[in-house]
């Protein structure tokens, strides 16, 4: 999908391969260090790269090293380079891991991208896995996974997603206890044990499994709080870590559940050789943004004019000039989704480069491999994927517009989380914590809390020299 001025690669690629059946160009995949300081900086924490490694970009990797410390290691190197001793055993180790990036990688190694520390509550959720339901349905290998996550009375949206979404759904499910029993807004769930949950949601997998267009897997996770208050801070952050692990493929799209993804999009970028050539230009740290769209009102009527709009972009170009749909959020928040630039992106065929601004929270396709783990301390609403996007934005991730893809946000009553962030202090807690992680991301000591261990293979620890 890269930028050219003509569209996306991939669809270009296709689209000679149809006129005169020539293969598809070769891209050589290129780098994204993401080597940052442990929380003590006596160690380095390391996350795998992409497939293939070049000379030409080690030499100007985008370490998160400040200018200073680049001149003192040139010096210290005799003027060899700008990476520091441990990074450079990394690169050896990354090479000696790596893989053509033609031949499919074993995606089971996948399952921990990124860097992490291990952090126990209260500083982060304790969440207790209770149940995986995985799909019995075939896996196919350009499958894209959408990763999402949701509290257990809003299973409705996930039924919405797989009724669009033609490919595999990592769903991660929470539910929070009070002394044993759940506590939630749906009646039929409030004061009952753990068991009424799992019944409703197996029950849920299985009429998916019959009458829904994806291949849901889905993990339910509980946690236990000591009031109402609490079990109203949702931990999102938790949650996404949860979703992202169960994902079993190379590319996926991050969405949150109240957002309906494009319906063509799945069947489109699944197609063998547009996925392949997706496959390539993601390696090269391209993220592509989803524009997200939402309706100016609520209620029956603005639902189904979400779901028609989701199902055809010539429908959502009608709404949205006819004032029935608007940016999602924009007009609260317009840097969080506005930066995509709508009337652009309508206007062409063609995906375009978007500068990153900070606040930029978007839905995204990209590389799992790339998705840096959430930060869990951040838990309630405010600043949780703000932080996640400005955590990528350090890591030179870059940014382009999806021309093919969109989503739409389904209206829904709002739920307890934000009131429940401000009347317990929360929101004031995550704002100072937002402004530390900032300024450690400049300093690069930041590394995301979460409550599990980089135990696999990948990330490797390494004693710092």
């Amino acid at each position: 999908m890269g930028v050219n001025g003509r569209g996306p690669a991939w669809a270009q690629a296709a689209k000679r391969q149809a006129r005169n059946k020539s293969s598809l160009a070769l891209f050589a995949a290129t780098f994204l260090a993401l080597v940052v300081w442990g929380c003590s900086n006596q160690r380095v924490w390391t996350s795998r790269p992409p497939d293939s490694w070049t000379a030409a970009y080690v030499s100007k990797v985008e370490s998160c090293l400040s200018t200073e410390q680049q001149q003192q290691q040139q010096q210290s190197n005799g003027g060899s380079g700008l990476l520091t001793p441990p990074v450079s055993q990394l690169i050896q180790l990354w090479e000696r891991s790596g893989s053509s990036g033609e031949e499919p990688l074993d995606v089971g190694k996948l399952t921990f991208a990124g860097v992490c520390r291990t952090c126990s509550a209260p500083v982060v959720p304790e969440l207790t896995v209770r149940r995986i339901w995985l799909s019995t349905k075939p896996r196919n290998a350009t499958d894209v996974s959408l990763v999402t996550q949701l509290s257990v009375d809003r299973l409705r949206m996930l039924e919405g997603q797989c009724s669009n979404w033609g490919s595999v759904i990592s769903a991660a499910v929470h539910i929070p206890l009070m002394k044993g029993r759940v506590v939630s807004e749906v009646d039929d769930l409030y004061g009952q044990d753990v068991e009424k949950p799992l019944e409703m949601i197996s029950e849920f997998h299985d009429r998916m499994e019959r009458e829904g267009r994806c291949t849901l897997d889905i993990v339910f996770a509980t946690s236990t709080v000591t009031s109402v208050a609490e079990a109203d801070l949702y931990p999102v952050n938790a949650m996404r870590n949860k979703a992202l692990q169960l994902s079993q493929t190379e590319i996926v799209l991050l969405l949150d559940a109240d957002l309906l993804p494009s319906r063509p999009l799945s069947d489109f970028i699944t197609k063998p050789a547009h996925y392949h050539q997706l496959r390539r230009d993601t390696a090269r740290r391209q993220v592509y943004v989803l524009p997200a769209f939402a309706t100016k009102h609520y209620g029956h009527e603005a639902r189904d004019n979400a779901f028609a709009a989701s199902r055809s972009r010539h429908v959502l170009k009608n709404m949205y000039k006819r004032g029935q749909l608007r940016g999602f959020h924009v007009h609260h928040f317009f840097v969080g989704q506005g930066i995509v630039d709508f009337p652009r992106w309508f206007k062409t065929n063609d995906s375009y480069p978007i500068a990153y601004q900070e606040g930029f929270e978007p839905y995204v396709l990209m590389q799992r491999r790339f998705v840096p783990w959430y930060d869990e301390r951040f838990k309630g609403y405010n600043r949780n994927k703000v932080v996640h996007f400005l955590h990528m934005h350090s890591l030179g991730l870059e940014f382009n517009s999806c021309p093919h893809g969109y989503a739409v946000h389904v209206p829904h009553p709002e739920g307890k989380t934000r009131s429940a962030t401000v009347l317990t202090g929360t929101w004031d807690e995550l704002l100072r914590m937002y402004d530390d992680s900032r300024e450690e991301m400049v300093a690069c000591t930041f590394v995301p809390a979460t409550s599990f261990a980089c135990e696999s293979s990948e990330p490797e620890l390494l004693p710092q020299d």
